[in-house]
């Protein structure tokens, strides 16, 4: 099973999904099939008798918890900074990087040869 987790959160979605299920379980009545034979796993008779219908979708609706959100001073810095120029630069970065160690092995070895050239 995948599950995305909020890390920012005190409880994870996983976490949060199973106490809803189990509400859901505690609150669920289950009508046996035959009225006359009622089976291991449905409900009794007194839960049968108080059983309403719902309608609509509203029935457990799933609370959203509001996050609080940190107000800053928006500086100088933060105006002046390149986002998008910045993520393109560090993509490059980490797209080049065999090739950048690459080319100083290469470089290395270019200087020992010009050095071993430079003895004789």
């Amino acid at each position: 099973m995948n599950a995305t987790t909020d890390h920012a959160s005190p409880f994870s979605t996983t976490q949060l999904n199973s106490k809803r299920l189990k509400e859901y379980m505690a609150k669920l009545i289950l009508f046996p099939r035959k009225n006359s034979k009622p089976k291991h796993g449905d409900s009794p008779a007194e839960d049968l008798a108080k059983a309403t219908q719902h309608k609509g979708a509203a029935i457990m609706p799933i609370e959203k918890v509001e996050k609080e959100v940190e107000m800053v001073a928006v500086t100088d810095e933060m105006k002046n900074f390149g986002a998008y120029a910045k993520l393109r630069v560090e993509r490059m970065n980490e797209r080049q990087v065999g090739n950048r160690i690459k080319a100083a092995i290469q470089a290395e070895k270019d200087a020992e040869e010009a050095a071993k050239l430079a003895k004789m």
